[in-house]
């Protein structure tokens, strides 16, 4: 745990999206199983949004939200979740789409923490909105995976 602003968390987001999107992208050429194609696009697709939406998440704060400072910020556990995601069978479609989940729910779950623990309203407004944008995903993810189970 240390101390980072609200722009940090949401900057550190955004990157952790981007590299997501980049190996679902390498992933999506390689494999060979068509269901695994279609769930690697539309996790890219997914991935390559929430970088934009966070983007623009940014862009909307004022600076007095965003240089808020946040005690016993997450180190967070991106790099596990991309090393999992570097050794995954890329034919294995119920593996991916669970790490996918687990994904969602990390993340829904670290900014729920960083709300509970925001001691500003902004700040809290803020991570309350990133929550919420990431439990859409997570439902998103999970109708989407239902649907391709069945196609």
């Amino acid at each position: 745990m240390r101390y980072k602003t609200v722009e940090e968390v949401i900057q550190e987001g955004r990157d952790f999206h981007a590299k997501l999107a980049l190996q679902y992208e390498e992933y999506e050429q390689l494999a060979t199983n068509e269901r695994v194609e279609l769930l690697l696009d539309q996790l890219r697709r997914r991935e390559d949004s929430m970088k934009h939406s966070l983007e623009n998440f940014h862009a909307d704060l004022p600076p007095g939200a965003l240089h808020t400072w946040v005690q016993f910020a997450p180190e967070g556990r991106e790099k596990e979740f991309l090393q999992r995601l570097r050794g995954i069978d890329i034919e294995d479609l119920e593996q991916i789409a669970k790490l996918a989940m687990d994904i969602e729910i990390y993340l829904a779950d670290q900014y729920r923490d960083l709300a509970q623990g925001a001691e500003t309203p902004s700040a809290r407004d803020a991570f309350e909105r990133l929550r919420q944008l990431e439990e859409l995903e997570e439902h998103t993810l999970s109708m989407n995976l239902f649907n391709l189970r069945d196609y």
